[in-house]
C-alpha cells in the first residue's frame, strides 16, 4: 500500500481517526452524537438496555407490555379516545345515508385497518432514540404518567414476570407472562433534569419526599391487621417502627462531569434521618440516578436488587437457565452489570 493509503487505513482500524486509543472502544458503544438525541427535561419513562442493533424492538416490547399493565390498571383507559361522537359503547354504524346495507368489503377494509392499528406503536409510549449502542428511552404521555407513573408500571410487570416464573417452576400454569427477545434491564425515569448538581438536588428531594412518605404510609397501613394485643402492649419495637433500609444506585453514560461519589453523597443527604439506614443486599427503597449524556433520570424503586436489579431478561430465567446465562457472560451483560454494580456497591458505603 502508498503510504497515504496506509495512513488512511490505520485510522480506519483505530476506530474513527487519531485520538488516542480510547476511539475503538467509544466508536463500538456510542453513535455520533445529534442534537435530538437528549431526553426532554420533565419527560417521564423507561431507559432500555438491549442487544446492540435491536433498540427499536426492543422499545416496541416494552411499550407493549406496559400497555398491558396500565389497562389492567385503568381498564376505562383501554377505549379512551375511541369514538369521539356517539354514545359510548355503541357499535359504529354500517349503513350509508341511503338505508342500504354496507359493502361487505368496506367492512373487511376497515377491519383490517382497525388490527393495523391495534399492531402499531402504542400511543401511550413512544421510542426515543438516544444515539446509543444498546440503550434507548421509552417515553410516557404525561396525561398517562401522572395517573401512574413509569416505576409503578415497571414494577408490575417484572412482579408479574417474576411470580410467573415461580409458578412454572413450582408445576403449575403460569398464564401468559411478558416476554421479550432483545430486552435486558429496564430503568425507570420517574423524572428528568439537567445533569448538574443542584438541579439533580432539586429533583431528588421531591421524588424523596413524596416516594419515602408514601412507602411509610403504605406501610404502617399494612402493618396494622397483624397487630394483637400481646403485640401492642409489649415493649419490643414494632415493625413500623423499625428503620427502614434505602440504597442509592448510580450509573452514568457518556458523562464526565459529574462524579459518582459527589453525587451519591448528596441524593443520600436528602433521606430523612434517624428512621431510614443503607442496606446494600435488601433495602426497602432504591434512588436510581441514571446519568445520560446531558440529562439526569431518576426513580425511586421497590426491590431493587431482589428484582435482579430490574433486568427482565434475568428474572424470566430458570435458576439453570440464570446460571448458564451468567456463566455465558456475553460483553453486553458484563458491561452492564459492570456499571450498576460498582456504584450500587460504593452507594451504600458512601450514603452512610
Amino acid at each position: 500500500l502508498a503510504p497515504t493509503e496506509m495512513g488512511d487505513w490505520q485510522k480506519g482500524k483505530r476506530g474513527g481517526g487519531g485520538g488516542g486509543g480510547g476511539g475503538g472502544k467509544r466508536g463500538r458503544w456510542h453513535k455520533p452524537s445529534s442534537s435530538s438525541a437528549a431526553i426532554p427535561y420533565g419527560t417521564r419513562g423507561v431507559v432500555v438496555t438491549c442487544e446492540q442493533g435491536k433498540e427499536r424492538a426492543a422499545c416496541r416490547d416494552v411499550a407493549r407490555a406496559l400497555d398491558e399493565i396500565y389497562e389492567a390498571k385503568f381498564p376505562s383507559s383501554a377505549n379512551a379516545g375511541d369514538g369521539e361522537s356517539g354514545d359510548a359503547g355503541d357499535p359504529p354504524s354500517t349503513a350509508d345515508p341511503g338505508g342500504s346495507r354496507a359493502d361487505p368489503s368496506d367492512a373487511l377494509a376497515a377491519e383490517l385497518r382497525q388490527l393495523k392499528e391495534e399492531k402499531s406503536e402504542s400511543r401511550r409510549f413512544e421510542y426515543l432514540n438516544l444515539d446509543f449502542k444498546a440503550c434507548a428511552f421509552v417515553r410516557m404521555n404525561k396525561e398517562d404518567a401522572g395517573k401512574c407513573a413509569p416505576s409503578e408500571l415497571v414494577h408490575a410487570l417484572l412482579e408479574k414476570v417474576r411470580d410467573g416464573e415461580r409458578v412454572k417452576k413450582n408445576g403449575g400454569d403460569p398464564g401468559f407472562v411478558p416476554r421479550s427477545r432483545h430486552v435486558m434491564r429496564l430503568v425507570p425515569a420517574d423524572d428528568v433534569c439537567f445533569a448538574g448538581m443542584d438541579e439533580i438536588k432539586k429533583a431528588a428531594k421531591a421524588l424523596i419526599d413524596a416516594r419515602f412518605t408514601a412507602f411509610e404510609a403504605n406501610r404502617s397501613h399494612d402493618s396494622e391487621p397483624s397487630k394483637t394485643p400481646a403485640d401492642v402492649s409489649s415493649d419490643a419495637p414494632s415493625e413500623t417502627k423499625k428503620k427502614k433500609t434505602f440504597a442509592v444506585a448510580f450509573a452514568s453514560r457518556a458523562n464526565s462531569s459529574l462524579k459518582r461519589a459527589e453525587v451519591i453523597d448528596a441524593v443520600a443527604d436528602l433521606v430523612p434521618k434517624g428512621e431510614w439506614s443503607v442496606d446494600l443486599s435488601t433495602p426497602d427503597l432504591t434512588i436510581a440516578v441514571e446519568v445520560i449524556k446531558g440529562t439526569c433520570c431518576l426513580s425511586v424503586l421497590r426491590e431493587y436488587y431482589g428484582m435482579l436489579k430490574y433486568n427482565w431478561r434475568m428474572l424470566g430465567l430458570s435458576d439453570e437457565e440464570r446460571a448458564a446465562e451468567r456463566a455465558r457472560g456475553t460483553t453486553t451483560d458484563r458491561n452492564t452489570e459492570k456499571t450498576t454494580t460498582s456504584g450500587g456497591a460504593d452507594d451504600g458505603k458512601r450514603a452512610g
